[in-house]
């Protein structure tokens, strides 16, 4: 009940604040206004209330009993009471603050209802059909069951935990970085009383049905017509995709088509095998999974109504007028500004957004212009409580939803430079980036932000973006609604082609940047941009069906209805799947483990456990030190370092060196699971340090065999390291311990068949016996001499010494056996640059891959250079990124990994050119590919980090087959290939260990 009272008075206080700031058309605008507005509001007021309370045990408490009482004060105002039931009922609309009339177009509001009715139950449908509850568990539908993972974490962190300060469920120790207030308001109701689906649901149902009454207001003032508004409205739920005809075309027939639509459990894919086209990007499943993106767009449409409105009583410049210094005379309609604001009579002048009567002869009906009132006249001063209001509710969208806050910047600044009023409107910028910066600087800085790509990127998702595949890729999202909005455009006055322009900057700003990691966020910019553009693909309709030509309408009318039954298709086809797709539950009450956390564990604690989208222990409101690592990375956290460190703390054998690493990360508990124990990037658990030095207190195998281990406040006693286990090669690890490597790329066999492995970013070679068995440790990390950056390739001659090419450094090192260093090579001018591979030819000579000066470079043995070739290019003899030579030790001839051209070149041992072999598998950054040749086979091995496999190929580039170890046993990321005694020893980089197949 509290819950309800609570949305009650947020609607109030929504409803007061647009009263005494805007026009409003009618009382469904009224309404949808005072939905939007008041939640927007609310939630702030309630958030930084709990904040300001976060000392508190339950600071939400205090939040809501401010919000109650400042609300009841404020509603207490003998204004607002005079006026509630007024101003929203007839034909035109005024406000004593506002002190414009507002005209409306002909036409029942009976029918307005009755639509709005209809969508109230279609939402409400979609809504519970995706996300709903029964029986203390919530039932998730599989599409949206991704994105509900960190959104149902924020909720329960609000309405069961201690989220403040905040921080991401998922990535705890961290402020948050994701938009998350509409996330919190769902948690405030459930604190209220509601359960989470119901007001997780409510909220969704009001804010989009308010969203689309906006949209039918929007058409409404801008083309003077509720049958273009109400149409512009309803073809939100119809994309516009073409995805329905290739889904067609695979059905035999019409009954057979009619069995794949009823049956349907997924979205309609593009053609286009970009990330997230097979998920049903264009169409509802947006709005399903991103529940706070409708309202945040409902406030944009706000604004829009109200700038729409006050441009459209802007007079025509009248040149005979003598307007008194900062005030000009007009009717009622019309919004007095100075002649600055106004502009030049062709650049800035606004005429009515409706043509008149001879402008469109076959259309007069619905063009006439509105007669004039009497004229009154208005400050500038007087106009600007409007703009800040306008200012102010999208400078508090940033934690709303910030892809909004970002379209409404570049619509606004289109509007800016088309249209007059440009004082106002920079008053309104103004404002709106007083209150956002502070939201945007702490969305998108910290230490804990992960590396930002560059901000101009061009082609959204589309692979090789030029603008043949641009136009390809729009025309076919939107499909049959670019024909119409052509047409509209025709029809349309110069002021609703200037509206349009402004609303086809969101088509530049998804295509031109990158404000977050992901680009495909920018879809948000291009749904925005539809709904916009559905209200000029209605105006087309809506002309055509009153087109008269000759007396006769009937030929529009079967156009427009041709047109319409192309748009749609998609849209109904995918509703579908919202009905057929099937559910995943996730236990939020009634459940043994979430009432002992209750119970025992605090609000604010922090959990080490297993990586997962969903669980018991964000269900009671507590959060978890890393979840699921796409949340963490899609919302901007650096889940590379995060990543690292999770390794580390449940990999580490030192006790000492985990407690603090757990103290410092304010970690409390740490809760270990099969999930952990039989984790692949878990290489070696070390359930044992945990199980001997930490409390445990709770065990339960109903959760997959769940211990949790609480961590102390103090040291345990008698801290020390566990033994530290020595891994043989085959076994590997990530790691800094003996045996163990960190992406290593390298690897060589001596004459007594010891293998080394260069271990890359630890900066050293490990030595290990033909057994497998740790040996030694050559280098240490560092620039001095003798010490190894970054080595890569590494070789061994048949007196012992090693030869190993160290990348970052930028030179090649000879060391002897034990690893002592006999000389230094930095190559011939102008020095080698990031060197990858070595290899030593049958007359002792050396062959370097100088990969970033795109040559091989020979020396012989004691450093002095015998010959260099290639350059960059794609002809015969260059190269472009060369990773690995290998010299057959029967015929000298010299074969080099040419990769980024897909090919394999050979030469002599001079450097002459004699033939290339083509590699299509090839061609992908970072493949470390590789080559080593058997002689005595007739062979040649080629493999690539990307391409889980090695090829075989004869000597004169005829391919056999591929290699791949035996089961259960899989390459993870080949970089590097070695042979001996008819074993092929195969690096994998991404799997930190060696496998060996034998030939």
């Amino acid at each position: 009940m509290l819950a309800l009272i609570y949305l009650g008075l947020a609607v109030c206080l929504g409803d007061f604040l647009c009263r005494r700031f805007y026009p409003l058309v009618s009382a469904a605008h009224r309404c949808a206004a005072a939905i939007l507005v008041g939640l927007l509001v609310s939630s702030w007021f309630t958030y930084l209330a709990g904040l300001a309370f976060a000392w508190a045990s339950r600071p939400l408490l205090w939040g809501n009993l401010l919000f109650f009482a400042t609300v009841v004060a404020v509603l207490r105002r003998a204004g607002w009471k005079r006026g509630i039931f007024k101003g929203a009922l007839g034909s035109s609309h005024s406000h004593s603050t506002t002190n414009i009339s507002v005209p409306r177009p002909n036409g029942s509001s009976l029918a307005d209802w009755l639509l709005i009715a209809g969508y109230v139950v279609l939402v409400s449908w979609m809504m519970f059909a995706s996300f709903n509850s029964k029986g203390g568990k919530l039932q998730i539908a599989n599409p949206e069951y991704s994105d509900f993972g960190p959104n149902t974490a924020i909720i329960q962190s609000f309405a069961v935990g201690h989220n403040f300060p905040t921080e991401y469920p998922h990535f705890s120790g961290d402020r948050i970085r994701y938009h998350f207030l509409f996330y919190f308001q769902a948690g405030n109701l459930e604190f209220l009383g509601l359960g989470p689906a119901w007001s997780l649901n409510l909220l969704s149902i009001v804010t989009l049905v308010a969203m689309l009454v906006l949209v039918m207001t929007l058409g409404q003032v801008l083309f003077d017509s509720r049958a273009v508004g109400r149409l512009g409205s309803f073809l939100f739920f119809f994309f516009g995709s073409l995805s329905y005809i290739p889904f067609l075309q695979k059905q035999g027939s019409l009954r057979a088509a009619i069995q794949a639509i009823m049956h349907l459990r997924e979205y309609l894919p593009t053609i286009f095998p970009y990330r997230g086209e097979l998920w049903g990007t264009w169409s509802q499943v947006t709005y399903l999974n991103q529940r706070h993106f409708a309202s945040a767009i409902g406030i944009l449409l706000l604004v829009l109504i109200f700038l729409v409105v006050r441009y459209r009583t802007v007079p025509r410049k009248q040149p005979k007028a003598q307007p008194s210094a900062g005030m000009l005379t007009q009717g009622p309609n019309a919004l007095t500004g100075t002649a600055a604001d106004i502009g030049s009579d062709e650049a800035s002048r606004l005429e009515n957004p409706v043509e008149a009567k001879n402008d469109i002869p076959s259309l007069s009906a619905a063009t006439e212009a509105k007669p004039q009132p009497a004229h009154t006249v208005e400050t500038f001063r007087a106009t600007l409580p409007g703009f800040i209001f306008s200012g102010v509710l999208l400078g508090l969208l940033p934690m709303w939803n910030s892809a909004v806050f970002l379209a409404a910047a570049a619509v606004l600044a289109v509007l800016f430079v088309l249209f007059p009023l440009r004082r106002q409107m920079l008053v309104l910028a103004i404002t709106a980036g007083l209150i956002a910066l502070p939201q945007m600087l702490y969305l998108s800085t910290g230490s804990g932000r992960a590396p930002m790509p560059r901000l101009l990127h061009w082609g959204y998702m589309v692979d090789q973006p030029t603008a043949a595949n641009v136009v390809k890729y729009l025309g076919f999202i939107f499909g049959f609604k670019w024909l119409l909005i052509a047409l509209a455009l025709i029809f349309a006055s110069w002021f609703q082609r200037r509206l349009f322009l402004a609303a086809l900057s969101l088509l530049g700003v998804a295509f031109c940047f990158q404000f977050t990691i992901e680009v495909l966020a920018n879809q948000k910019f291009l749904h925005i941009w539809v709904i916009i553009a559905n209200l000029f693909v209605a105006f087309a309709l809506w002309r055509l069906w009153r087109l008269s030509l000759g007396g006769n309408t009937l030929p529009g009318k079967f156009v427009a209805t041709i047109l319409f039954l192309l748009v749609i298709p998609g849209g109904v086809v995918d509703l579908f799947p919202i009905h057929n797709t099937g559910w995943s539950e996730v236990t939020y009450r009634n459940d043994p483990l979430i009432d002992w956390l209750k119970k025992n564990t605090s609000p604010r604690d922090i959990f080490l456990t297993d990586r997962f989208v969903n669980h018991p222990i964000l269900m009671a409101g507590r959060r978890v030190f890393y979840g699921w690592p796409y949340y963490s990375w899609s919302a901007g956290y650096d889940a590379t370092k995060r990543d690292r460190l999770y390794i580390e703390l449940f990999e580490s054998k030192d006790p000492w060196k985990v407690y603090h690493l757990l103290k410092e990360n304010g970690i409390k508990y740490v809760g270990y699971d099969n999930a952990i124990r039989q984790a692949q990037f878990i290489k070696r658990p070390n359930q044992e340090l945990y199980a001997t030095y930490f409390p445990k207190v709770y065990d339960a195998d109903k959760y997959n065999g769940l211990v949790i281990y609480k961590v102390p406040d103090t040291a345990p006693p008698k801290l020390s390291a566990l033994p530290e286990p020595v891994s043989n090669m085959f076994e590997g690890g990530r790691g800094t311990g003996k045996g163990e490597f960190d992406s290593p790329t390298g690897i060589a066999v001596d004459g007594n068949g010891n293998v080394l492995v260069a271990d890359t970013n630890n900066g050293r070679i490990e030595k290990f016996s033909p057994t497998g068995a740790f040996l030694s440790i050559i280098g240490t990390k560092g620039s001095g001499q003798g010490q190894l950056g970054a080595p890569n390739g590494v070789t061994v001659d048949r007196t012992g010494n090693i030869y190993v090419a160290d990348a970052s450094n930028h030179r090649v090192q000879k060391l002897s056996t034990d690893g002592k260093l006999i000389a230094e090579w930095k190559g011939p001018e102008p020095g080698f640059y990031g060197p990858r591979r070595i290899a030593i030819g049958p007359d002792d000579s050396i062959y370097v891959v100088d990969q970033g000066h795109t040559r091989i470079v020979k020396f012989n043995p004691d450093g002095n250079v015998l010959t260099v070739w290639g350059t960059k290019g794609n002809g015969d003899g260059q190269f472009d990124d060369p990773t690995s030579v290998a010299v057959d030790p029967t015929t000298n001839k010299v074969y080099v990994a040419d990769p980024r051209n897909k090919r394999v070149q050979v030469f002599d041992a001079n450097g002459k050119f004699l033939t290339k072999w083509e590699m299509p598998e090839w061609g992908r950054q970072a493949g470390f590919e590789d080559l080593a040749i058997d002689s005595k086979a007739g062979r040649l091995y080629a493999s690539s980090a990307n391409i889980n496999m090695v090829f075989i190929f004869d000597l004169n580039g005829t391919r056999i087959g591929s290699l791949t170890p035996k089961p259960p046993d899989q390459l993870e990321g080949p970089s590097a290939l070695a042979l001996t005694d008819r074993k092929l020893y195969v690096l994998n980089m991404a799997g930190n260990r060696v496998t060996v197949i034998d030939l």
